[in-house]
């Protein structure tokens, strides 16, 4: 997820100038509700997967974040939550895991996030927790994370 949103350009990046317009972030017939502030909604098609990023923290070098593999983990850790966020998905809760990234090489693209060089190279670390929600049935699901970040999921008939 995080070697997709820093390999986009700013333009189509939720994170970058692109804002809302981007947020529901393809990945392989799963979907994932991704940007800063959360996302109002997304609508998919049916048989979509639906990746929720309950809470996610990214450090990289390209950002000073550290330089060696540990210190961008250590990063990653202190900037996020200790315990998953509740998530729940049309008032039902759902398990969520917690994950980290390996070590990530990323080339950044021209109008990247950063404003560096096109082909700037750097490493990236992330944690994070997260839940892989098989296909919904069609219609509209509510996924609130925590108490405060709700969207709304539309699966289109066929």
């Amino acid at each position: 997820m995080w070697t997709t949103v820093l390999a986009t350009p700013s333009a189509q990046n939720p994170f970058g100038t692109g804002g809302a317009a981007y947020a529901c972030i393809e990945l392989h017939r799963t979907v994932a509700p991704f940007a800063p502030d959360g996302v109002e909604s997304c609508t998919v098609k049916p048989g979509t997967k639906i990746f929720v990023m309950a809470a996610s923290f990214e450090c990289s070098t390209f950002e000073g974040n550290g330089t060696t593999e540990e210190e961008l983990r250590a990063c990653a850790r202190t900037g996020d939550p200790d315990v998953a966020p509740k998530v729940t998905v049309d008032g039902k809760r759902v398990r969520v895991a917690e994950a980290e990234t390996r070590l990530l090489n990323i080339v950044l693209p021209d109008d990247n996030i950063f404003g560096l060089p096109s082909g700037s190279e750097g490493l990236s670390v992330a944690h994070g927790w997260v839940a892989l929600l098989h296909p919904l049935r069609p219609g509209k699901h509510t996924i609130l994370i925590g108490d405060s970040i709700t969207t709304t999921i539309v699966v289109r008939h066929r």
